[in-house]
């Protein structure tokens, strides 16, 4: 029996929106106008963000759940729902430049390589790390992050509010991002405070945006340009547009991820995701605290054909035989399920495909890192199932290169590795583990 939902959901497509650029540039005022339909819906949304309720909304990278970032009794409604915890920082979403102008310091002014970030990727899956024109007391970050989504439902429900809006994604904390309207409504239908949920329909990239600290940029050299958090936007696409205002200005900006020289060109790795010190206040989300974690057990697998041959590995592990004995302490009273997050016809999906004493699921990443990012949170949250019996015990995910979006990827499933629901800060016992990642022979 299908229960009601509590939380009324809106339908809400993107096509019922029409973006009018402004002039002499096109992101500083455009107009947003939508289908009557679409406009109710956007009006009702709209009164809630107004009202200092939130409102779940997709945006071109996972669904988002917002509040007016100036309001602190409605930001505190989103960390109240999500369990998130309160040192975990949100991202502001403008629909404007004029709306950025308005969460600036008087006297900032976008440096030339914030103006060229901005205008090859806004609106997009990219954010940037603003001052704040009145930062707390430290040892809380002295920035903001802001992006302008690529999305025309979110952008014409910002520019409808006629305000900024914080929105991390729209799920329990630590769980896999929501990429589907019924993904928020399945984690957070009823929770007070929750004024509705747009649905726009699947989200198009499917990992949340990167995040940019350009700041320490500097004109003839000598600074540096730092990637807090790879997303949607591969570093290569940063660092194309860092050499460019180099090559005008003078220099050469050192390109950090995670504050670590990145390095040029990419490649296949299997290192874990960076433990930060647990104690640091993070200046963006992703930085310290566990997050897309399923209610079951997740295993990463590197096949031999993307990755080198660990140094420490004196036996090859056939892929098969992971499983089964991953299988023997998984249940006891039934054939075990297991459900793979495979790429498209892969020696390791081949290999996979039946293993004697296994039910197996498999599910298709697609083709590439770019597709992998659209259909990662959504073939996670499908797979578990809840912990019902529609669900499987364990899920493995075929591992990739991490060249362009793969960083995201792998990073996002390194966070997962372990499952189970748990939660937590990184680097403190909860974080990703290598004991759920597995070098495999195909």
């Amino acid at each position: 029996m299908t229960v009601p939902l509590r939380t009324p959901v809106l339908p809400a497509p993107a096509a019922g929106v029409t973006i009018t650029p402004s002039a002499p540039n096109r992101l500083d005022d455009p107009r947003y106008d939508a289908t009557p339909a679409v406009a109710d819906a956007l009006a009702a949304a709209a009164a809630h963000l107004r009202a200092g309720r939130t409102v779940a909304f997709p945006t071109e990278t996972v669904y988002g759940l917002g509040a007016h970032s100036l309001d602190p009794a409605a930001v505190a409604k989103v960390y109240e729902i999500k369990g998130r915890p309160r040192d975990n920082p949100l991202i502001i979403h403008v629909s404007s430049l004029a709306m950025l102008r308005r969460l600036l310091p008087q006297d900032y002014a976008l440096s030339p390589l914030y103006l060229a970030l901005v205008d090859a990727y806004w609106p997009g899956p990219l954010t940037l790390l603003f001052p704040n024109p009145a930062p707390p007391a430290l040892p809380a970050p002295q920035t903001n992050g802001i992006r302008m989504p690529n999305h025309p439902l979110a952008l014409a429900l910002i520019a409808k509010a006629d305000l900024p809006v914080s929105a991390p994604s729209a799920n329990s904390s630590g769980r896999p991002s929501p990429t589907r309207a019924a993904h928020v409504a399945h984690d957070l239908d009823g929770a007070e405070g929750l004024g509705c949920i747009l649905d726009g329909g699947a989200c198009g990239v499917g990992v949340e945006s990167t995040v940019v600290d350009g700041l320490g940029w500097k004109a003839g050299g000598g600074g540096a340009v730092n990637v807090l958090r790879p997303g949607g936007l591969g570093v290569e696409d940063i660092a194309r547009i860092v050499r460019a205002v180099d090559a005008t200005h003078g220099g050469e900006t050192d390109i950090l991820v995670h504050g670590k020289p990145w390095r040029r060109g990419g490649g296949a790795t299997s290192a874990p995701t960076p433990k930060p010190n647990p104690d640091a206040a993070p200046s963006t989300p992703g930085m310290k605290y566990r997050h897309y974690s399923p209610r079951v057990p997740v295993y990463l697998f590197l096949p031999s054909t993307v990755f080198p041959r660990p140094a420490i590995s004196s036996s090859v592990t056939e892929p098969s035989e992971v499983v089964r004995a991953i299988a023997t302490k998984t249940r006891a009273d039934r054939t075990p399920k297991f459900g793979l997050l495979h790429f498209t016809d892969s020696p390791l999906s081949k290999a996979l495909a039946r293993v004697p004493g296994v039910d197996m699921t498999l599910r298709s990443l697609g083709p590439d890192a770019t597709s992998a990012a659209q259909a990662l949170f959504d073939g996670l949250l499908s797979l578990e199932a809840d912990g019902t019996d529609a669900g499987v015990d364990a899920i493995i995910v075929e591992g990739c290169s991490d060249d362009g979006l793969g960083l995201a990827v792998m990073e996002r499933v390194g966070k997962a590795v372990g499952g189970g629901g748990v939660t937590g800060a990184l680097g403190n016992g909860q974080g990703a583990s290598d004991a759920g990642r597995f070098w495999v022979q195909v």
